[in-house]
């Protein structure tokens, strides 16, 4: 490992480390052993049951983009499982990467068509956080706490604004992006170098993907299923804190989802830090306890159901990635079929 990544990895273990004791500082052993001990399992059910369907949902999404060429649910589905558990564990949502590595080096497809399929899904992602940010501000209600107010809103419909325009110039933009990679190259004297130019060549390739796919004019049923991704990915984890919660007296009646939506956002702007905690263990924790206290949740409620969302949520991504990498390892494994 280079020196940067060296101590990057202390700071990230040491801030994991620091808020993790800070927050524990501020609830009883008893109050975390009584959340899990009483967990609400219909719930947690609930939760185990959506949280599948969304990755079903998300690997019916990159099925659809690979087309024409073929790729079993099966082995899409693995793929998804991989992804989702490397996409926390790196700042800014980089461990998403992984899709591209394990379609590309294991499962043998263009690097070219996982990259542009890869692109694709991500700016859908982005595309599909501003109106539900939106719509739950508004029915939140604006100015009816220290999260809800005009500015929030703007900066959020500017973001949609901004995605849609990355969305619907994306060639161009990609062209753009190529003639000063280029230009870059040849400035350094890389130009003519082996590697500089089969990366050009590859991100060529991978713009003549994304043309492909634009072509298809698959945007809309493309946003749709996107939509039903987010919202799965949103109503699986309100039910995993309805889980948490309903010993705490929070039932579906007084447990507000569009207040769960604004808590899970505040929770994942922490991955866009260039330094977190490790595996965002500790800053995750820390964003989620702060957007719910400022939402007027108890701060034992916010601290107690921040660490066991993220705790439950990543052990069951962490073990369905792992035993997805395992799994690929067979021999026997067909990779397009």
């Amino acid at each position: 490992m280079s020196k940067k990544r060296i101590i990057s990895l202390i700071l990230s273990i040491l801030l994991s480390v620091f808020l993790v004791r800070l927050l524990l500082s501020r609830i009883t052993a008893d109050d975390l052993i009584q959340t899990f001990s009483n967990i609400f399992y219909p719930a947690l059910y609930a939760f185990l049951g959506i949280s599948l369907t969304a990755s079903g949902l998300r690997a019916l999404r990159y099925k659809w983009l690979l087309y024409p060429s073929t790729i079993s649910f099966g082995n899409i589905l693995l793929v998804t499982f991989i992804r989702n558990l490397f996409v926390d564990l790196f700042p800014a949502r980089i461990g998403s990467l992984s899709y591209v590595y394990v379609l590309n080096k294991r499962l043998k497809y263009p690097f070219e068509q996982a990259a542009s399929t890869f692109v694709v899904a991500f700016v859908f992602d982005f595309l599909t956080l501003s109106p539900f940010l939106i719509l739950s501000m508004l029915i939140v209600g604006l100015g009816a706490s220290s999260l809800s107010n005009l500015t929030l809103l703007m900066i959020a419909s500017i973001f949609l604004l901004l995605i849609f325009l990355i969305l619907h110039r994306i060639i161009p933009l990609s062209m753009i992006f190529l003639k000063a990679y280029t230009y870059l190259l040849k400035s350094l004297g890389f130009g003519t170098k082996k590697w500089a130019e089969s990366s050009v060549h590859k991100i060529r390739l991978t713009i003549d993907g994304l043309e492909h796919i634009k072509n298809r004019k698959i945007q809309w049923p493309l946003f749709l299923l996107s939509l039903l991704i987010r919202l799965a990915k949103y109503g699986s984890l309100y039910f995993l804190l309805l889980s948490l919660l309903h010993n705490h007296g929070f039932s579906l009646a007084n447990l507000s989802f569009w207040k769960t939506i604004l808590g899970i956002t505040g929770a994942e702007l922490t991955g866009a830090l260039p330094i977190k905690g490790i595996a965002g263990f500790g800053t995750w924790e820390s964003g989620w306890a702060l957007t719910f206290q400022l939402m007027d949740f108890e701060q034992r409620i916010a601290i107690l159901s921040g660490i066991g969302v993220h705790l439950i949520s990543n052990l069951f991504e962490y073990s369905l990635g792992i035993l997805s990498i395992l799994f690929l390892t067979l021999p026997f494994l067909n990779r397009k079929k």
